[in-house]
C-alpha cells in the first residue's frame, strides 16, 4: 500500500494519502475537493550489496540537504 503525494487543484494544498486501490477516489483534506493531481515525490532506498550501500549514501545525502524534510515529509520541497 503506497503513500502518494497529491496537490489540490482548488486550494493548492499539498498532502499525502495512503492508497489501497488504484481506483480509489482521493480528496483534499483541507477543502474536500476531489480535483487533485498526483505529484512526483522523491524517495530514497537501499538495496543489498556494496553497490546498494554506495547508492544509499548518495540518496541520503541528497535527501538531507533539504531543510523541509524533517520527519521524512518532503512535500515542502519543490
Amino acid at each position: 500500500m503506497p503513500i502518494y503525494e497529491y496537490e489540490c487543484n482548488g486550494c493548492r494544498e499539498k498532502f499525502e494519502c495512503l492508497v489501497f486501490r488504484t481506483d480509489e477516489a482521493v480528496s483534499c483534506p483541507k477543502c474536500d475537493s476531489s480535483d487533485v493531481q498526483k505529484v512526483m515525490s522523491v524517495c530514497g532506498f537501499k538495496s543489498g550489496g556494496d553497490k546498494g550501500a554506495a547508492s544509499s549514501r548518495v540518496a541520503s545525502t541528497t535527501a538531507s540537504s533539504c531543510a523541509g524534510c524533517a520527519g521524512g515529509n518532503c512535500s515542502s520541497c519543490h
